[in-house]
């Protein structure tokens, strides 16, 4: 047989994407101690390596770097690098001579920060840092399994009428600011006791978080009405809500779990040959309301997304800030790659059988975050049918639902955008006189771990008049574990980025030797900043 000379595809893309991995030079390596972050306004000159991403491609290795409050440009001393990282300029002070000038570097042009202590540094460098963390901040239970930690969004605690519980989690899939989204999270069990409406909003990870917005939306409605967010964003009013006839799924009967939104869930684990692979829950009702109807989901997403996050961070190791950059300074193909490993997932998809007994598809929710469930409504075609048989289409493993209904379908309907009227952190005293953060999304409201604000919101009405949404915007930027760094691995970077369905099958067997405790661990590893 001809033997040819050429090259595989994959090898194309081994190629590509360990030349993104590798292309930065020395490599910041993370320290072994960690500093509270100290916010401070005057010029202020961090003696400590940083590298500066550069939206061009070519990149800053800088000893020193000096920030003035919230300029739009910062400076430094140390070499400068073009985009095959070779030294162009260097202006280190030798010892005895006079200061050189600094070099003066625009935040416009900066894609990435890239450091392992980020004491004194304003918010708007704070907004572009991928930061290392050593291995000594974790908690016991993220030491056990690195790839449990808590994280991956903004927490947001609200009154449900007994206490103040975790009720969303905002921008899940914003992992930097070129996937930076609007997120809608319905307050489902909120009760607020009067007009005035407090959130709790916390940063409970080893993140940065960028938050542009948090407003609430209020939607007036009447006794035995709620109110819905549909897929096509728009938000439904609904009446005569009814529960499930039946649910069966592989396992079983799964009827009591998802008759109330009340987080006793319907989960299953993942396929044990591939993450990837699908299951059916079909669900009966039979007796349906009159007029058009709507499929009421409340889930959320388990471990499996936060493991391939953290898994695809680790296989870059020291050239994660490398990968990050690249996107940030627009580099759209390997924002299509990022995506793609989501897609194979993919979401719930929503089908109804038909008069002739054809499976139809409606829909497909696919709210990414394993924190707080989330309620959408998937329309379904009116059909004058009095049952109604639904099935979903989900990833093993990959969802936990808690609520599923029916219900009528009213009008389209139009929210009360409301903006905080106040944001205090937990240790400042109210002021009625202060200029509210989150007011101006110029200015956004920059968490560290451990960080927690209380916002307050006022309705013109008492609060059970209405129907309440958290309308967030923003990103969060991961902060990288010494843990991770041992597992650097490009080729597997590459196939799980090139071929993420293949991966996904490699992947099952590490991913199912953690699943039974990913839940637990993941839970008792919330960030708790120390005095």
């Amino acid at each position: 047989m001809l033997q040819t000379n050429r090259i595989p595809a994959v090898y194309y893309i081994l190629i590509t994407l360990c030349g993104i991995f590798t292309s930065g030079c020395s490599s910041t390596r993370i320290i072994r101690e960690f500093h509270d972050p100290v916010r401070l306004n005057s010029s202020t000159v961090h003696n400590r390596s940083i590298k500066v991403h550069l939206t061009d491609g070519n990149l800053y290795l800088l000893d020193s770097l000096i920030t003035n409050g919230n300029s739009d440009t910062v400076s430094g001393y140390g070499s400068y690098f073009n985009q095959y990282r070779e030294i162009i300029l260097t202006n280190k002070n030798p010892e005895g001579l006079l200061i050189p000038p600094a070099f003066q570097i625009p935040l416009s042009g900066v894609a990435l920060f890239e450091t392992n202590d980020i004491t004194g540094y304003n918010g708007k460098v704070l907004a572009m840092t991928l930061v290392g963390v050593p291995t000594a901040v974790l908690s016991i239970y993220c030491m056990i399994n690195p790839k449990a930690c808590f994280g991956s969004c903004p927490t947001f605690y609200c009154w449900d009428g007994k206490d103040t519980v975790l009720m969303a989690e905002g921008f899940s899939s914003s992992i930097l600011r070129s996937f930076e989204k609007e997120d809608i999270d319905m307050l489902y069990h909120a009760k607020p006791t009067s007009n005035n409406i407090n959130l709790k909003l916390t940063n409970e990870a080893l993140e940065t978080h960028v938050i542009r917005y948090a407003d609430l939306l209020a939607f007036p409605r009447k006794q035995n009405e709620r109110v819905f967010a549909a897929e096509n964003g728009k938000f439904i009013r609904v009446s005569d809500i009814r529960n499930p006839s039946s649910c069966m799924a592989p396992e079983g009967d799964c009827l009591e779990a998802v008759q109330q939104m009340d987080q006793r869930e319907r989960y299953s684990e993942t396929d044990s040959r591939n993450l990837a692979a699908r299951e059916f829950i079909e669900v009966n009702f039979n007796s349906v309301p009159d007029g058009e109807v709507g499929l009421i989901i409340g889930s959320r997403q388990t471990f499996l997304t936060t493991f391939l996050f953290y898994q695809s961070l680790a296989y870059l190791g020291y050239s994660a800030g490398n990968f990050a950059a690249e996107i940030e300074s627009g580099n759209k193909s390997l924002q299509k790659k990022v995506n793609k490993v989501w897609n194979v997932l993919g979401g719930i998809d929503v089908l109804y059988q038909d008069r002739d007994g054809k499976w139809i598809k409606a829909g497909q929710f696919d709210e990414m975050g394993p924190i707080a469930s989330d309620i959408h409504l998937i329309r379904l075609p009116a059909n004058g049918q009095t049952t109604l048989k639904v099935k979903l289409s989900l990833t093993k493993g990959l969802w936990r639902i808690d609520y599923l209904a029916l219900a009528k379908l009213g009008q389209s309907v139009e929210p009360l955008r409301i903006k905080p009227s106040l944001t205090l952190t937990e240790i400042e005293i109210c002021d009625n006189n202060k200029k509210p953060q989150l007011a101006d999304t110029l200015e956004p409201l920059i968490t560290l771990p451990g960080d927690s604000y209380n916002l307050s919101y006022n309705l013109p009405g008492t609060s059970d008049e209405y129907e309440l949404f958290l309308c967030s915007k923003g990103y969060y930027i991961e902060w990288m574990r010494e843990s991770w760094l041992e597992e650097e691995n490009f080729k597997k970077a590459s196939l799980m980025f090139g071929f993420p369905q293949l991966f996904m099958k490699m992947a099952a067997k590490e991913f199912k030797a953690i699943e039974p405790n990913m839940e637990a661990n993941f839970w008792k590893s919330r960030y708790v900043k120390k005095d």
